[in-house]
């Protein structure tokens, strides 16, 4: 498909099974939570902070597979399947070698880092934060792999096979958690063997169709085995990985460092930022499944020398993104009560996840789009040097500068953390649309 075909049908093709995807990859993380919470407030703190390491993980290989779709998709947007084809492949071999090194690191060393990121955490909660990491290391290569894989089905196109995958997953996983966490009573380290199980499962899966299809496909993985590494396509890639991976680096980092201020006000705090957090990952989905979908879109566009398509499907996406956004954050936030009902919190935790809560489904529906949803389309461009430099400044000044100031100066204690995310939405938003505007998000050059 070139990006002269995009039409409004096809778009929305495109972008609900990239919805449904993301749903249930963010169903992963809030089944393990939900699962764990019957074991007490202590596993599902423990659950939570090993989670804001794996998040760190999962953006590092976004990053990596974010720069290798781009790649793909622009030249599949110029014609070129032959350089698309090695790109994927390049992708794999990359994803691998440093999703094992990472593993081989984080897996000993778990113990150390969790001391480093959080300090002296309650002998509970480490017990539990401890086992969980543990096998979650141990799954890095397979979300790696199923990220590099999703990512190239989803360059051509093809978003259908990655939702179809990951329901597989979360039924498996679900499964596994029944039988792992209460079955065979391994607690917060069951949840994290069965979505290891669940993850290994899907990057095989996934690996198998793109090779039963390689001959109908606009990429081709046949070959694989015989290594090549063409150093022009790494570098290409490496110029929207490297940015894109420092970027996420710095917001996941700054994210750890306000988990370290929330553990300070104890752990009902941490239970109850944990629940908020889950209701971002809910809220923000429809924006990020749309933003996916730019990767591919735009890239198409861009790769095709259509810059004026570029331009016009970036704002037809983003209509599409305030809509999906907004009518999603209203209706959680009437559902609020409910929702909190799903996870055994004491008072004190389910007090604060409501405000936290609460505040991200307001904000979200206003203001969440050009900071997030927006930075989508210009990585697609090249342009992820200028972005990473935005995240950076408005995440290390205005999220975490400001929380720390307004949790030591005005009694917000946890709630601090939300009300500077907003004031961050503002700045990466503001700068965001202005790159949109002027134009100079398409004058970068990839392929």
């Amino acid at each position: 498909m070139t990006s002269g075909l995009w039409s409004n049908k096809q778009l929305i093709r495109l972008i609900w099974p990239l919805i449904i995807d993301q749903l249930l990859i963010t169903l992963l993380g809030i089944v393990d939570t939900a699962m764990v919470a019957a074991l007490g407030d202590e596993a599902v703190g423990g659950v939570s902070l090993v989670d804001s390491i794996n998040m760190l993980v999962i953006l590092f290989f976004s990053a990596l597979t974010t720069g290798g779709a781009v790649i793909c998709s622009q030249y599949i947007g110029r014609g070129d399947n032959e350089n698309a084809s090695a790109s994927a492949k390049l992708l794999v071999y990359l994803s691998t070698i440093l999703s094992v090194a990472l593993m081989a690191i984080a897996a000993p060393a778990r113990v150390s880092l969790l001391r480093l990121i959080y300090g002296n955490l309650s002998s509970n909660v480490m017990a539990s934060a401890e086992s969980y990491m543990f096998f979650s290391a141990l799954s890095y290569p397979f979300i790696s792999i199923y990220s590099a894989g999703a990512s190239i089905f989803r360059s051509m196109g093809d978003s259908k096979t990655c939702m179809f995958t990951s329901i597989f997953v979360n039924v498996l996983n679900v499964a596994g958690n029944a039988l792992f966490i209460y079955g065979f009573g391994w607690g917060a380290g069951g949840a994290a063997v069965s979505t290891l199980v669940s993850r290994a499962l899907a990057a095989v899966l996934t690996f198998t169709l793109l090779y039963l299809r390689r001959r109908r496909c606009v990429i081709s993985i046949a070959g694989i085995l015989r290594v090549r590494f063409d150093i022009g396509i790494i570098r290409s890639i490496m110029r929207v990985a490297l940015p894109n991976g420092a970027e996420n680096a710095m917001f996941q980092i700054g994210k750890l460092a306000l988990a370290r201020l929330v553990a300070v006000f104890g752990t009902a705090a941490i239970a109850g930022n944990a629940i908020g957090n889950i209701v971002v990952s809910i809220g923000n989905l429809p924006g990020m499944a749309i933003g996916t979908a730019m990767l591919t879109v735009i890239g198409q566009s861009v790769g095709a020398g259509e810059y004026d398509a570029a331009s016009r499907y970036t704002g037809k996406l983003l209509k599409y993104s305030f809509i999906a956004v907004g009518s999603l954050n209203v209706l959680f936030a009437l559902l609020m009560p409910w929702f909190l009902k799903l996870f055994a919190l004491s008072d004190e935790s389910a007090s604060i996840a409501y405000i936290c809560g609460m505040i991200f489904c307001c904000f979200a529906v206003f203001i969440w789009t050009p900071a997030y949803c927006l930075p989508y389309a210009l990585r697609a461009a090249g342009d992820g040097g200028h972005t990473m430099l935005v995240a950076a400044f408005a995440m290390w000044v205005f999220r975490v500068g400001g929380a720390y100031v307004l949790a030591y100066t005005t009694g917000l204690g946890a709630i601090s953390i939300w009300v500077s995310m907003v004031c961050e939405w503002v700045v990466r938003g503001a700068f965001y649309v202005t790159r949109w505007k002027n134009g100079k998000w398409l004058r970068k050059r990839l392929i």
